[in-house]
């Protein structure tokens, strides 16, 4: 005759307790540090996406001959006087007669491209309403401008800053920058 053996593999309740526990420790340790990592994911999202913006405006200004400009705009349609969170958008202004502000895009004007709000709680500043490049690629706004992207957070090391010098070349600038 065969003796019957119970033979139960498993984990006892203890055991699961305390892999359970390790685990949670384990956790609350590195979830700040996730968040951090997914701030800066994101502000340097949004950098680059301000970049290629520039980038395709100062093409287009080359291969037009002529002066292109962006501007804030929460629509797409038309300028958004620095709101540059809800978006931007990259025109030809045909009469001369764009200041950033609403109204700005009118009856002869071209909108080249629109960018909505990325979704990303950022914030982004610039240090004037509209930038304009010329014909050559240069800035035609004059001086260095700046966009400064801020987490919601305000969290200063997941700052990014975008220089746009007058040779209308963007750099990015991630230190010493102040969020509000």
């Amino acid at each position: 005759m065969r003796k019957k053996t119970n033979n139960i593999n498993g984990f006892t309740l203890i055991e699961l307790l305390v892999v359970v526990s390790i685990l949670s420790i384990l956790m609350a340790l590195a979830l700040p540090n996730f968040s951090d990592t997914i701030e800066a994911q994101a502000s340097n999202a949004e950098f680059k996406r301000i970049r290629t913006m520039l980038n395709l405006a100062r093409s287009e200004a080359i291969k037009r001959g002529g002066d292109v400009s962006i501007c804030a705009s929460d629509d797409g349609l038309d300028c958004d006087l620095n709101n540059w969170s809800n978006g931007y958008i990259i025109f030809v202004d045909n009469n001369g007669d764009a200041n950033g502000a609403a109204g700005t895009i009118d009856a002869g004007d071209e909108v080249i491209r629109a960018y909505n709000a990325a979704g990303s709680s950022s914030t982004i500043t610039m240090t004037v309403p509209m930038l304009t490049y010329n014909s050559l690629g240069f800035s035609g706004t004059g001086g260095t401008q700046t966009f400064k992207i801020c987490p919601s957070s305000n969290n200063a090391n997941n700052a990014r800053s975008l220089e746009v010098g007058p040779s209308g070349r963007g750099r990015l600038i991630e230190t010493g920058i102040v969020c509000p």
